[in-house]
């Protein structure tokens, strides 16, 4: 037994309307880089995924609007097939040992642009890109580039998406070239903000006309203190809106201890130090500036075979998203929605995983506004509360990290704390007869590493035309008391519970 008090007079951090956001990569069909082991087999990159799939459409239809970043290591190297000097010049991307990825240059053709434009417009998708940083800049030493942004190929494409109208909600500048952790290339803060000066110029010229700006995005790369604030007093205010910062926090794919992070609460809590910098970097150098999580897929190196698809592996997403939601980060993107092992749609067969429904609860229960939640009832419970989404009352989320205990627990509202009432679950505050709604999660046959995932004792099961099954809730009394079972993941819907922070 134990009591959760939700702090409901103030809230602490609030994310946008569309936090819940997934990734489309850009690796060719054929990167091998596991002996035997393609991590990218299938066609799962931006550049030859079947978009007219029913299950990749209406996957992203079940959202309603949920954003799409699409980028990674090869959009660096990417060049697009328009505008003077590129158009009719750029080939498909070719193993190439010893360039930079090695991958040699890659292109992107209109018509592929034009197909995915379609594909996101038709499934009510919010488009981020990232574009090529690196174009127009020579290495110098060590992983070392210098040089200006040669934006002329950038331009035409932009040009060319305002002159088809399509909507893109963000532009993305480089991946993973900043600071001490980048990737095989490294550009400097000075240089860096520089070249996204004449990013914002680009943007500011093309979209003069238009309704809706774009917003510039940067620099999708691993924290790095010093790095990001050095870029932030270079740009200075009106250059960038979006921090991203990347995070693959439980270490690399076929790492044999990976399985035990999942389930220590200690680690998974390690992560929020990045949050609380990044937070109070943009505070002090950028305060017009939101924080993003552009890209996190747990494990890299395409994820774990035997992990990133199974139910196991929400026990760190959904506690990412909690986690980095009260650090007002307005955006965090998983990486992927397809592609690798960390797909929240397995490529090789095409269905869900529990992550999947995991993101789809999210999405539709809980509201932009963070709440404050005192948990005293053990270290293995996580547990998060934001205003719920659309509708009066909170949405609580809970993650049973224990597979030896079984959480009772009662809900208590600061307020009647204050005021000097207990018990808000048991009456006070909360109509006694009204009911709340309750999403269980638990693993197929009570295996952690299954890819089946029940909802209240119910698998969740596409269709065979590829219709995602409907999230239906189970109901309980408001004041009786919350059973969290071991391993298991619960939202918590509480439309009667009183709090002046939702209101």
């Amino acid at each position: 037994m134990g009591t959760i008090v939700v702090e409901s007079t103030t809230t602490i951090a609030e994310t946008d309307e569309n936090f819940v956001c997934l990734t489309l990569d850009i690796w060719p069909h054929d990167e091998c880089r596991w002996s035997k082991l393609c991590v990218w087999d299938g066609h799962a990159s931006m550049l030859n995924l079947d978009l007219t799939l029913p299950i990749m459409n209406k996957a992203v239809q079940a959202f309603k609007s949920v954003r799409i970043r699409v980028g990674g290591t090869l959009q660096d190297k990417l060049i697009y097939n328009v505008g003077a000097g590129f158009q009719g010049t750029c080939h498909p991307f070719q193993a190439t040992k010893g360039s930079l990825f090695d991958f040699s240059a890659g292109c992107l053709y209109m018509e592929r642009w034009d197909d995915l434009n379609n594909f996101f417009n038709n499934t009510g998708a919010i488009v981020t890109f990232g574009l090529n940083a690196l174009l127009g800049k020579y290495k110098t030493q060590g992983i070392q580039w210098e040089g200006n942004w040669n934006y002329s190929n950038a331009e035409a494409l932009i040009q060319y998406t305002v002159e088809n109208n399509y909507q893109i909600n963000s532009w993305e500048f480089g991946n993973e070239l900043a600071g001490i952790n980048s990737i095989g290339a490294s550009v400097t803060a000075a240089q860096y903000a520089k070249d996204v000066i004449k990013l914002r110029e680009i943007i500011d010229r093309l979209y003069n006309n238009s309704q809706q700006k774009p917003m510039i995005v940067a620099p999708g790369a691993f924290f790095d203190e010093k790095w990001y604030a050095e870029f932030l007093r270079k740009t200075g205010p009106g250059v960038v809106d979006v921090l991203t910062h990347h995070i693959y926090n439980m270490g690399a794919g076929d790492d044999p201890k990976l399985v035990y992070r999942f389930v220590n609460s200690t680690y998974l809590s390690q992560v929020s130090n990045t949050f609380e910098h990044l937070e109070s970097v943009i505070q002090k150098n950028a305060p017009w500036g939101a924080a993003w999580v552009g890209e996190a897929g747990g494990a890299y190196q395409g994820g774990s075979p035997h992990i990133s698809y199974t139910f196991i592996n929400s026990f760190w997403y959904l506690d990412q998203l909690g986690m980095a939601s009260m650090y007002n980060t307005k955006v965090y993107c998983r990486q992927t929605l397809i592609g690798g092992f960390y797909g929240v749609i397995k490529s090789s067969t095409l269905l869900p995983t529990p992550d999947y429904y995991g993101a789809l609860l999210f999405h539709r229960l809980m509201g932009p506004r963070v709440l404050k939640i005192d948990n005293n009832v053990s270290s293995d419970l996580r547990s998060y509360a934001h205003c719920s989404r659309g509708r009066s009352g909170v949405t609580l989320l809970f993650i049973n990290l224990s597979n030896a205990t079984d959480f009772i627990i009662d809900l208590e509202n600061n307020i009647n704390l204050s005021s000097g009432k207990r018990n808000a679950s048991k009456g006070q505050r909360v109509k006694i007869d009204s009911s709340r709604e309750e999403y269980h999660l638990t693993p197929k046959d009570g295996l952690v590493r299954s890819s089946t995932v029940l909802l209240n004792g119910n698998p969740l099961e596409t269709t065979k035309e590829g219709d995602i099954p409907n999230l239906i809730p189970v109901y309980r009394q408001s004041n009786s008391s919350i059973h969290i079972a071991g391993w298991s993941i619960a939202f918590i819907v509480v439309p009667h519970f009183v709090a002046p922070a939702c209101n």
